[in-house]
């Protein structure tokens, strides 16, 4: 019995060291996005009237839309002002601008990136959590659904309310919640506030938790959350579901 019980502690003092060096490990260079933010995207169209490296730069809205490397069909969206992630206490002020309304309203640009159709039901936003995540400044990522991801909600779908609960499946072996917002009212709703309330009702961290958005064929969004669990090996990174190839497509 004894025995037993030093091989599991064994294990569990491997699996909380091997996660405090990889969040070490993809936190080295954290500051990378907001440089090309800061330094690159806003000077260049603040004084030329050109994006470069972003593809876009709203001032007014006061957000970026930058072609993130990894994968073909994969761009992120980031406020021009420094917003480290989830956690801040800025993304719960009413006059910050709604970044996932702002997010969803590129996807046409992300659909001009390929000659295959892409439908909005294939789309989907994501955010990862302080733990999930390797840069510290707020970014969304825009891209296509996982097709297993995909086809579990939609059977799930007529069982998902207004409110957060648990999603009754897995997704990636991972625990969700999940929640509907009604077509046509996402402008007025902040999934961060929606989700903070949450949060905040159990008395739990909202920096813990990875966030994602996307629609079914009515149209309605679908909110999921996945909260950090590091026995399920789960540092809450929401970009677990998305597909940055677009297999869907096909």
């Amino acid at each position: 019995m004894k025995k037993a019980l030093r091989v599991v502690l064994c294990l569990i003092i491997f699996v909380l060291v091997a996660v405090a060096g990889w969040l070490l490990y993809i936190h080295a260079n954290s500051d990378a996005l907001w440089k090309i933010v800061s330094q690159q995207c806003v000077p260049n169209q603040q004084q030329r009237h050109d994006p470069t490296p972003c593809l876009d730069v709203d001032l007014d809205k006061r957000f970026v839309v930058f072609k993130d490397a990894k994968g073909p069909l994969h761009t992120l969206v980031m406020p021009t002002e420094e917003i480290t992630g989830i956690e801040s206490p800025e993304l719960e002020k009413p006059t910050t601008p709604n970044y996932f309304y702002y997010a969803w309203q590129e996807r046409g640009r992300l659909k001009q990136m390929t000659d295959k159709p892409v439908d909005d039901r294939y789309l989907a936003l994501a955010i990862n959590s302080w733990y999930g995540r390797s840069q510290n400044q707020l970014h969304i990522h825009l891209a296509c659904l996982r097709p297993e991801i995909y086809r579990k909600l939609n059977q799930q779908d007529s069982f998902i309310g207004p409110s957060w609960q648990p999603l009754a499946v897995k997704l990636k072996g991972h625990d969700y919640l999940v929640m509907k917002i009604p077509a046509g009212s996402f402008e007025q709703q902040n999934p961060f506030s929606l989700l903070n309330r949450y949060v905040q009702a159990h008395g739990d961290d909202i920096a813990k938790y990875g966030l994602a958005v996307t629609v079914n064929e009515r149209g309605e969004f679908v909110l999921l959350a996945n909260r950090l669990k590091v026995t399920d090996l789960n540092l809450g990174t929401a970009g677990e579901l998305l597909d940055y190839g677009c297999a869907l497509r096909n």
